[in-house]
């Protein structure tokens, strides 16, 4: 049963198909994972009792049918050691996550050009948003593979330097606040009227993209990190 003193990142651990929920009403479990969800729901101005009772209704409907793949398998990954983790947010999160901002950016440049006359309002601060999304996120993704996550292979059960953590925490915020940024350009992902195939696509795209990096930041965020501090 979920109630509004739990931490967010507690409910996701405990009930990962909360996650859908948590997307759909913006709540967030990534960088704010640390947030009750009684602060979360009143800083989006949501009746707390009312969407906590809807909640585990939902929940306790859903846990009676089969779990889609789509899901967190969160209990597989508390069980995994320190290595075992960045192997999976590598191979699970990093070559997805760069395959999706390349096809995104070629995607969101045609349909800038293919629509600047009607749309340019909405389409130039989208392209800047998410060029900066990209950049924020190939750099990360090179720091993560070449220096810290080799470092945090060696180090999970030794004394060592914890800033790293905190460096990529930072990061993360970076990032999650050019998504909420992406959210409100494409009015949570509405193509306008006249909008063409390209434009739909490049929208499901990003969503498809910004729920991948929720995970990915749930994931290292409210599991490795806690698993590599608790280690030392």
């Amino acid at each position: 049963m979920i109630t509004n003193k739990m931490k967010l990142n507690e409910i996701v651990k405990a009930y990962p198909r909360a996650v859908d929920i948590f997307n759909d009403f913006h709540i967030d479990y990534c960088c704010g994972g640390n947030d009750s969800l009684e602060d979360a729901l009143n800083q989006l101005s949501i009746d707390s009792k009312s969407f906590i009772d809807v909640l585990n209704k939902k929940l306790e409907k859903q846990t009676k049918e089969p779990v889609p793949t789509e899901v967190l398998d969160v209990d597989r990954l508390m069980k995994m050691e320190v290595p075992a983790l960045i192997d999976y947010i590598i191979d699970t999160y990093h070559g997805k996550e760069r395959i999706l901002l390349s096809e995104i950016d070629a995607l969101s440049n045609k349909v800038l050009l293919a629509h600047y006359a009607h749309h340019k309002d909405q389409l130039i601060p989208l392209h800047g948003l998410f060029s900066d999304l990209k950049k924020e996120l190939e750099e990360h993704f090179a720091k993560e593979e070449k220096l810290v996550f080799p470092y945090m292979k060696q180090s999970y059960n030794q004394k060592s330097d914890k800033g790293y953590v905190k460096e990529l925490e930072d990061e993360h915020d970076a990032a999650g606040n050019l998504i909420k940024d992406i959210i409100a350009c494409t009015n949570d992902f509405t193509v306008p009227d006249g909008g063409c195939t390209s434009y739909h696509m490049l929208f499901q795209k990003l969503h498809e993209l910004i729920k991948d990096i929720y995970n990915h930041i749930f994931t290292e965020n409210s599991l490795l990190f806690s698993k590599y501090e608790g280690g030392h």
